[in-house]
C-alpha cells in the first residue's frame, strides 16, 4: 500500500503531489503501470514529439501470433532479442514471408555498424518497429506487395534514433571532439531528408549553443526558378516575406528574399548580432509566434562540387551576447558533413521517386494491355495515372478530328477533387457552361472548332460542349510542346475562360499524342502542379512517357472498336449469305415427294458410271439414294428432310464455273460411293469414316471461283490473306462446309454424340485439305511403301489417315479412268478453265501463264495429258491394283485414255512435220 506522507487527503494541493511523485519515482511508476492506458500514452507520445501507437495493435498480439491459429503465445523469446516476433515452424505461406521481413527490418540487417547495448533496445527502435508491423499487416495478403516491401528494405538504409538534445549538450561540455565526432555520425547513414532537418536542426542549435535553428533545403536547378525548401517548421527569422505551407507540409521561401535567400544567392555567410536593425530582416514570424530574435548566424550548405545545397541558420546565442567566429568555424566544419549527407539523401530521393514513376508507368502499361475495350475507359486510366504520378490538378485529352486538321473530335478532362480548398470540379462545370454560352453566342473561333466534351468524373459523360482551348488548338498546329509556367502573363492563354469560371490556372503544359505511324492524333495537357511550382523539364520527360502510352492506348482501342465493326459487319454478312445461299421450303417438299430409283437403276454403283447422265435435280435423289445404301440415314440418324435440305443447300454454294462445279462434287461422291462397294472398301471403314469421306466428295470444292491456289497468292487475293499460301481453297471449302453444317436446318451431324462428332469433323477436314495435290505428292510415297510391304495396320491412325487421303485424291480425278467420250469432255472442261485462269494471269498479273493454262498453246493438250498421266494417274491406280485386283477396271481405263491421247499427240506431231515440209 503506497501512502503519501505528509499530505492531508481534505486539503491536498496539485503541486504537493507531483513534489511527492518527484521525491518517490518508485511509488510513480506502480501508479502509472496500474493506472495508465493507452489513451493516456497516446498523449504522452503526442506532446514529446513520437508517434502515437494504433490502439488496436499491441505487443500481445504481435507476440501471440493472433493471424495464425497453430502458433503459441507463450513461445520462447528469439534469442537475438526480437520480443514482438515468436519463433515459429519454417513455412512457404504468405503470411509467414510477411512475418520474417517485418522481423528482419526490425533486427536492422542492414547495419553499417554495431549499435550500443542501450540503443538495441530502444523505444524508437521499438516503435518503428510497431509501425512497420501495422503498415505490413495492413497490406493484402499478395505477392506483389510482398515483392514492393522486400524491395523497398533493400533501397532504403536504418535509421537509428537520434540522441536528446539534453544528453547531447552534457556530452559537449564533457568531450567536445567526441561529441562533435557522434553528430557527424548522428547524420552519416540517415537518407530522408526530414529525419535528417530533424537531426541537423538538434545538432548545430547545440553545438553553436543556440535557442533554435532552422535548415531550408535548395530546389530547382540553377538556371531555372530556384527556392528554399524546410521539411519542418522552426523559429525562422529573417525572411522577406511570409512562408507559404504547400501541399507536402514544407515551407517555402523565394530565393534571394530574406537573410536566407540572400544567403543562397550569394553563398555568403551572414553573422549579426541585432537582426532587427539588418534591412533585409522581417519581424512577421517573431510578431506571430511571440519569439524575440537578437542574434542571427546564417551560412549556406554546399556539396562536394561547390554547389549550394541547404543553408543553415541558428538564432538566439544562450549567452546573450552573439555568435562568434569560433562559432562560425565549428558550424562551418560541421555543415561540410552535412552538404555531403544531404547530396546523398538527395540523391537516394531521387532515385526512390524515379523507382515509383517507373512502377507507375508499368501500371499504365498494365492498363493499357488490360482494358483495350473501350477508347474511353482507356484515357481515362491513363490520365487518372498521369494525375497521380505527375501530381496536378487537372488532365485532358483531347482527340483529333479525322475530318479537319484543326478540330477536336472528342475531349476528356479528368480533375483532381480537390483543389485550393474548393471543387476544382465545379470550376471546371462553369468553364464548360462559359464554353456552350460563347458557342451560343456565335464566337468565331468556337464555332470553327466545336466539339464534344466529356468529363470525368461527372454525371454526364459525354456532354456536347467546347472548352475552347487555345494552347490544345496551337500544339494540334504547330506538333510542338507548350510549357508555360505563368498562364495569366501569357499570351497564347484565354484568361477569359478563367474569370468567368472562377479556376485559377497557373501553369500549362501540353503536348502532342502521335500513333504507331507518328501522325498526330490528338493533344494531352495537365494544368496546375499540386505544389504550386512550374512544370520542370522531369515532367515533361515524364509526359511524353505517359503521351507515348496515351497513343498506344488510343490505337489500340481504335483497332479494337474497328475489329468489333468488321466482326459485325461479318456476322450480318453471314446471316445474308445463309439466307440467299439456302434453299426454300418447297424446294425440299419437292425432293421428299419424288421417287428416288435404286441405285442400279442409275449405274450409280458403277465404276464407269456417266458422269453426264444425270441432271441437276436426279444428281440431288442419286445423292439421297447414296446416303441410303450406305446405311448412313439409319446408323447415323439423319433425318430425310434435314438431308434433302443439305444436299440442295451444298448445289446453291457451288458456283457457275465450267469445272469445279456441282457436277464434278456429285460425280467425284459417286466414284467414292462405287468403290466402297465394288472395290471392298466398305469393310475397311467404320461408319463415322464412311460418312465424313462422302460429305467430304460433296463439299471439297465448295465456292471454288475457277482459279488454283497458285493465282491466288500471285494475285494477294482475300483468301489468301485470310487462309494463307498452303492449301488456301481446301481451307475454304472446309470452312464453307462447316458454315453449311452449323446451320440448324442443315447439319446432318446433329444426332451424332458429341464424341462422334468431333471425330467425324476431323476426319472431315483431313478428307477435304487431302484434295491439294501438293499435299497428295507428299503422302503417297508411304502409301506406295505400304502397298510394297502388303501388311498395313488398320489400327494405326496415321496409315488410316494416309489411306483416307489417297482414296480420296483417286476419287478426285477420277475422271481418268472413265470411258474416252466422258474423260475427253471432262478434260475440254478443266483446261477452259485452265485456260480462263491463263487470261487473268496475262490481263491482270502481267505475268505470262505456264504452258497448260496459256490459250496460245492449247495444241500442245495431248502432250500435257500423257504427262498428267504418265506423272500421277498411272502410278496411283497401279498401287490400287496391287492393293486389291478389284481395282483393276479403273486402271484399264486410264491406260485406253492414254492410248488415245498418244495417238492425239502422234497425229500433232505429224502434222506439224508435214507444215515444216511444206515451208521449205
Amino acid at each position: 500500500m503506497v501512502t503519501m506522507t505528509g499530505i492531508s487527503v481534505q486539503n491536498f494541493r496539485t503541486i504537493d503531489v507531483e513534489s511527492w511523485l518527484d521525491q518517490n519515482p518508485a511509488a510513480m511508476e506502480e501508479i502509472f503501470l496500474k493506472k495508465a492506458d493507452i489513451n493516456i500514452i497516446n498523449k504522452w507520445l503526442s506532446r514529446n514529439g513520437y508517434c502515437p501507437a494504433a490502439p488496436e495493435v499491441s505487443v500481445s498480439k504481435l507476440g501471440s501470433g493472433s493471424d495464425d491459429n497453430n502458433s503459441d503465445p507463450t513461445s520462447p523469446i528469439d534469442a537475438r532479442g526480437d520480443v514482438f516476433f515468436p519463433k515459429h515452424g519454417r513455412s512457404n505461406s504468405k503470411k509467414h514471408l510477411r512475418h520474417d521481413y517485418a522481423k528482419s527490418k526490425y533486427r536492422h540487417m542492414f547495419r553499417t555498424y554495431e549499435p550500443s547495448a542501450a540503443s538495441e533496445q530502444s523505444a524508437d527502435d521499438r516503435r518503428v518497429s510497431l509501425k512497420e508491423m501495422r503498415m505490413f499487416r495492413s497490406l493484402p495478403p499478395n505477392s506483389s506487395n510482398i515483392l514492393s516491401l522486400l524491395i523497398q528494405s533493400k533501397v532504403r538504409l536504418p535509421r537509428y534514433p537520434s540522441k536528446d538534445i539534453d544528453k547531447k549538450r552534457e556530452e559537449r561540455h564533457a568531450n567536445e571532439g567526441e561529441f562533435f565526432m557522434d553528430i557527424v555520425k548522428d547524420i552519416s547513414n540517415d537518407l530522408s531528408l526530414r529525419s535528417l532537418s530533424q537531426k541537423m536542426i538538434a545538432n548545430i542549435s547545440v553545438l553553436t549553443d543556440a535557442d533554435h535553428a532552422s535548415v531550408f533545403f535548395v530546389e530547382g536547378k540553377r538556371n531555372n526558378k530556384q527556392s528554399l525548401v524546410s521539411k519542418l517548421f522552426d523559429v525562422h527569422s529573417g525572411t522577406q516575406i511570409m512562408p507559404t505551407k504547400t501541399s507536402d507540409n514544407s515551407i517555402r521561401v523565394p530565393w534571394g528574399k530574406g537573410i536566407m535567400g540572400y544567403v543562397a544567392e550569394h553563398r555568403e555567410i551572414v553573422n549579426l548580432s541585432e537582426a532587427n536593425k539588418d534591412p533585409r530582416y522581417n519581424d512577421e514570424v517573431d510578431r506571430i509566434t511571440g519569439y524575440t530574435t537578437a542574434s542571427l548566424l546564417c551560412m549556406p550548405v554546399k556539396n562536394s562540387d561547390d554547389d549550394i545545397v541547404a543553408v543553415a541558420q541558428v538564432i538566439n546565442k544562450s549567452n546573450g551576447v552573439g555568435f562568434t567566429k569560433e562559432d562560425e568555424k565549428l558550424l562551418s566544419a560541421y555543415l561540410s558533413y552535412c552538404g555531403i549527407a544531404i547530396y546523398n539523401a538527395q540523391i537516394f530521393d531521387a532515385y526512390s521517386k524515379e523507382y515509383e514513376r517507373n512502377k507507375c508507368l508499368l501500371e499504365v502499361v498494365h492498363d493499357l494491355f488490360e482494358e483495350q475495350t473501350s477508347l474511353d475507359d482507356v484515357i481515362l486510366k491513363i490520365m487518372q495515372r498521369a494525375q497521380m504520378l505527375l501530381k496536378c490538378e487537372r488532365c485532358s485529352v483531347l482527340l483529333k478530328d479525322s475530318n479537319s486538321e484543326k478540330r477536336f473530335s472528342k475531349v476528356f478532362d479528368l480533375a483532381y477533387p480537390l483543389a485550393n480548398g474548393t471543387s476544382c470540379q465545379s470550376a471546371i462545370r462553369r468553364r464548360q457552361q462559359f464554353s456552350r454560352a460563347k458557342l451560343e453566342t456565335g464566337s468565331p473561333r468556337n464555332r470553327s472548332h466545336s466539339a464534344p466534351c466529356c468529363t470525368y468524373p461527372s454525371q454526364d459523360p459525354c456532354a456536347d460542349l467546347q472548352l475552347g482551348n487555345k494552347i490544345a488548338e496551337l500544339v494540334l498546329k504547330t506538333e510542338e510542346t507548350i510549357n508555360i509556367s505563368d498562364a495569366h502573363s501569357d499570351p497564347r492563354f484565354d484568361r477569359e475562360t478563367d474569370t468567368v469560371s472562377g479556376y485559377h490556372t497557373r501553369s500549362i503544359l501540353c503536348k502532342p499524342i502521335r500513333n504507331r505511324y507518328g501522325q498526330i492524333i490528338g493533344v494531352a495537357e495537365i494544368i496546375n502542379r499540386i505544389d504550386g511550382l512550374p512544370f520542370d523539364d522531369h515532367d515533361e520527360q515524364l509526359f511524353e512517357a505517359f503521351t507515348i502510352f496515351c497513343g498506344l492506348g488510343i490505337n489500340n482501342a481504335q483497332l479494337y472498336e474497328e475489329v468489333a465493326i468488321s466482326a459485325a459487319k461479318q456476322t450480318v454478312a453471314l446471316e445474308v449469305l445463309s439466307y440467299h445461299a439456302g434453299v426454300e421450303c418447297e424446294e425440299v417438299e419437292k425432293i421428299k415427294g419424288q421417287h428416288i430409283p435404286p441405285a442400279p437403276e442409275w449405274r450409280l454403283n458403277e465404276l464407269t458410271f456417266n458422269d453426264f447422265s444425270l441432271n441437276n435435280d436426279d444428281m440431288v435423289m442419286a445423292g439421297i439414294r447414296m446416303f441410303k445404301d450406305l446405311g448412313l440415314t439409319k446408323s447415323c440418324r439423319i433425318e430425310i428432310g434435314t438431308l434433302c435440305k443439305f444436299l440442295l443447300t451444298v448445289k446453291k454454294n457451288y458456283r457457275n464455273v465450267a469445272y469445279h462445279n456441282w457436277r464434278h462434287a456429285f460425280n467425284v461422291c459417286q466414284l467414292m460411293f462405287a468403290t466402297m462397294l465394288k472395290c471392298n472398301l466398305r469393310r475397311l471403314l467404320n461408319k463415322l469414316e464412311c460418312l465424313a469421306l462422302i460429305v467430304g466428295c460433296l463439299c471439297h470444292d465448295l465456292d471454288h471461283r475457277g482459279t488454283n491456289n497458285a493465282f491466288q497468292e500471285k494475285s494477294s487475293s482475300a483468301l489468301a490473306q485470310l487462309y494463307g499460301t498452303k492449301a488456301t481453297l481446301e481451307h475454304h471449302h472446309f470452312n464453307h462446309a462447316i458454315m453449311i453444317i452449323n446451320t440448324e436446318s442443315t447439319n446432318i451431324f446433329s444426332n451424332l454424340s458429341s464424341e462422334e462428332y468431333s471425330s467425324v469433323i476431323n476426319v472431315l477436314k483431313h478428307a477435304i485439305l487431302a484434295t491439294d495435290l501438293s499435299l497428295h505428292i507428299q503422302v503417297r510415297e508411304k502409301w506406295f511403301a505400304m502397298v510394297e510391304e502388303g501388311r498395313i495396320d488398320w489400327d494405326d491412325k496415321a496409315l488410316r489417315e494416309i489411306f483416307r487421303s489417297i482414296l480420296m485424291t483417286t476419287c478426285d480425278i477420277g475422271a481418268i479412268t472413265k470411258p474416252w467420250d466422258v474423260s475427253r469432255k471432262v478434260a475440254d472442261l478443266v483446261m477452259t478453265e485452265f485456260f480462263d485462269q491463263g487470261d487473268k494471269e496475262k490481263s491482270e498479273l502481267k505475268i505470262q501463264p505456264q504452258a497448260h493454262m496459256d490459250r496460245e498453246k492449247q495444241d500442245q493438250l495431248p502432250a500435257l495429258q500423257l504427262g498428267w498421266i504418265d506423272g500421277i494417274c498411272r502410278p496411283l491406280y497401279e498401287s490400287w491394283v496391287k492393293f486389291d485386283k478389284s481395282f483393276k477396271p479403273m486402271l484399264n481405263g486410264v491406260l485406253l485414255n492414254r492410248a488415245e491421247w498418244e495417238y492425239l499427240d502422234a497425229e500433232r506431231l505429224s502434222k506439224q512435220g508435214t507444215s515444216r515440209e511444206s515451208v521449205v
